[in-house]
């Protein structure tokens, strides 16, 4: 993680996807909250993919591989269409997926 982004504010983040779908709230608040939960995965899908790669040849490994690159597609921008509060929750569940990889050990071949 980014030392000025901790694991605290990412949860933070993600559960205030879950409220604004909610709520109405200022549509400045929710571009914020947007623009962190993509700065977020584009922090974690490094990480991701590098374990995902540690499981090279395990169906595993793939299924990580694919769901870090639908992060990433995510991040960029999602379908046309799409409400707000999908999107936010879309992208929450994305951090969340990437936040389990991360944390998990590499492996590393012999």
């Amino acid at each position: 993680m980014s030392p000025r982004v901790s694991l605290v504010d990412v949860t933070r983040d993600v559960r205030l996807a879950g409220a604004v779908c909610l709520s109405r709230p200022p549509s400045a608040a929710v571009e914020a909250l947007r623009d962190r939960l993509r700065a977020h995965i584009a922090m974690l899908v490094v990480p991701a993919e590098e374990y995902g790669r540690s499981l090279s040849g395990e169906w595993y490994g793939q299924h990580v591989l694919t769901c870090v690159a639908s992060a990433r597609k995510a991040a960029i921008g999602v379908e046309p269409g799409i409400r707000i509060d999908e999107e936010l929750l879309l992208l929450a569940e994305y951090v969340k997926t990437l936040l389990m990889y991360t944390g998990r050990k590499p492996r590393h071949s012999a």
